[in-house]
């Protein structure tokens, strides 16, 4: 008979509550050294700052649940600003933000999609390329220089501007979490995207067609992550073809440290949303402190490596409760 008073083991726990506690700890420590982080200003910063990861973080997860990656993320927030500067130009702007957005998904999510959806390539690889590309390109089309452009209020808005007291970017992460969570948990189409990742074999048998679900995940990818570069562009008021340069990095680190596994079908967005945010909070911090960018990069490779360390650890710890738990349920 099982205990009903019996205190929640680390097994049991959410892959993210680890990391979250270490968010609280951090927020706890910042509030004592630096009383100057809690001020409006920076909390806001800190909200802007994170939008744009975590919305390509989002994306991150769809590819990696099903035991793919895409590295493309950062090169396409580049190339997107690229496009949406020579199209915003020659037609009203919400007109070019939504034509932007279709032609970005379309390009990138349909060559990602089909190269290791369709034809089963490897995702490390074909991802790879696809940076290598859009990043080429966006240099050549700019010759390497930066365009400023004026946004208008809808891209402002996006990216740095507020709804009412609100900031921008905050709601649209809202509303991105939200409708990603509900299509993970509530739909066929998330079921899927768990079943593929944790045992593709075994979800063809089941009548999955594997090969449409990695494509889609492709798809919403390339679809985050050019949104993700509108807001860039509204950030900043300019597209420049080395914006986003080693993003990749920062974005893999936060969903992993937020406890999507990298061999598929473990995960969630609200473990991505945390860990990226909690990534945003460390290089906040460290910048108030007046630590060198440089080091922030050596911090995020760090926690990087400590989440691939500490996801072995849960599996290893997962898998001795379960064998210990049946051991017991065989002696009774």
């Amino acid at each position: 008979m099982k205990n009903p008073f019996k205190l929640p083991t680390i097994s049991s726990l959410p892959a993210w509550f680890g990391i979250l506690v270490l968010e609280i700890m951090l927020l706890i420590a910042m509030a004592i050294l630096q009383p100057t982080f809690f001020s409006g200003s920076n909390l806001s910063n800190i909200v802007r700052s994170s939008a744009v990861p975590i919305i390509l973080g989002i994306g991150m997860t769809f590819t990696i649940l099903t035991a793919g990656i895409d590295l493309s993320v950062g090169s396409v927030l580049a190339f997107t600003g690229i496009v949406l500067s020579g199209l915003i130009t020659h037609m009203p702007r919400l007109v070019a933000v939504i034509l932007t957005i279709a032609l970005v998904t379309i390009i990138v999510g349909g060559i990602n999609g089909f190269l290791i959806g369709k034809l089963g390539l490897n995702s490390f690889v074909i991802t790879l390329g696809s940076l290598g590309i859009f990043r080429g390109i966006s240099y050549l089309v700019t010759n390497g220089t930066t365009r400023s452009m004026d946004t208008g209020k809808l891209i402002n808005t996006l990216g740095d501007g507020n709804v009412g007291p609100i900031p921008g970017p905050f709601l649209v992460v809202i509303f991105i979490s939200i409708i990603s969570i509900y299509a993970l948990k509530s739909t066929y189409f998330g079921r899927d995207v768990y079943a593929v990742g944790g045992n593709e074999f075994a979800a063809k048998l089941a009548g999955i067609f594997t090969s449409r679900v990695k494509m889609t995940v492709y798809f919403i990818s390339a679809l985050l992550a050019a949104l993700a570069g509108v807001m860039q562009v509204g950030r900043l008021q300019a597209a420049s073809p080395t914006i986003g340069a080693g993003l990749e990095l920062t974005v893999v680190a936060g969903v992993l440290l937020g406890g999507t596994r990298l061999s598929g079908g473990v995960g969630s967005i609200t473990g991505t949303v945390i860990g990226l945010l909690f990534l945003q909070t460390v290089s906040n911090s460290l910048t108030i402190q007046g630590v060198s960018s440089y080091w922030q990069q050596v911090v995020t490779g760090v926690l990087l490596g400590a989440a691939v360390l500490f996801d072995r650890i849960r599996i290893e710890y997962s898998g001795r409760s379960k064998r210990g738990e049946e051991s017991n349920v065989t002696k009774e």
